[in-house]
């Protein structure tokens, strides 16, 4: 199971996405990020946090790491802003990986919106479910410091965060959302009568109903029946 080690400020990737060039090679743009990744100031964490960006955010949309390829995160980032971009790009872990799905999912058992979030109750149910490994521990840390950090959650003392109210994804960013699951998942259909997956767990619950009739036909085509509610991703 691959963990999350390293907290990724959205800065940083928003920046990155916007400002690489496909056809190019990443290595061309390593001195870029240091800049760009200012707060980290040795060598081993900038690389170890340059890593987790590239792997996420480039690598899994391609065949090979050799030249940059263009993908729909990259041109998101270039016609839109940091505001608009954080729930889609913080949609992307919870798609890649395995271990923060669960912790999306667990944290809306666990939590109401009301509530203080214990990281000590986080962490025991992740131990619950993984085992007591230290990459389960340091995925849980890692994940809640990137949730402070896309405005999530709000830290009030070491092992205490207040959740910020649920915001209210605008009809293209869920459209934008579903998209970079079909892409990732390589899923030519979605059912999102049947749609558990937890991309939304720190927003409120959108009409994806409202969302598939609205861009149909035009971002894919919406197939309703009694029981499901197909997307045909084009």
């Amino acid at each position: 199971m691959m963990g999350y080690d390293r907290p990724l400020k959205p800065e940083w990737i928003f920046q990155t996405l916007r400002t690489i060039e496909p056809g190019r090679k990443p290595q061309e743009f390593y001195d870029m990020y240091n800049d760009i990744a200012v707060e980290l100031t040795g060598k081993h964490g900038r690389r170890k946090t340059r890593t987790v960006l590239y792997r996420t955010f480039i690598y899994n949309f391609q065949e090979t790491e050799t030249i940059i390829e263009d993908n729909l995160l990259i041109q998101l980032c270039k016609s839109h802003d940091l505001a608009y971009m954080k729930p889609v790009l913080l949609s992307k872990f919870i798609i890649d990986y395995d271990i923060l799905r669960f912790f999306a999912e667990k944290f809306v058992q666990i939590f109401d919106t009301s509530q203080d979030v214990k990281s000590t109750v986080v962490t025991a149910k992740m131990v619950e479910a993984f085992g007591d490994a230290e990459i389960i521990k340091r995925s849980t840390r890692s994940f809640l410091k990137t949730l402070s950090d896309f405005g999530i959650l709000e830290p009030k003392d070491k092992q205490t965060y207040l959740q910020a109210p649920r915001q209210l994804l605008s009809s293209e960013q869920v459209r934008d959302i579903l998209k970079l699951f079909s892409i990732s998942k390589h899923v030519a259909q979605i059912d999102i009568k049947h749609f558990s997956e937890p991309l939304f767990a720190f927003y409120q619950q959108p009409d994806l109903n409202a969302v598939a009739n609205q861009f149909h036909p035009d971002e894919w085509e919406y197939v309703k029946g009694a029981d499901r509610g197909l997307l045909m991703m084009g």
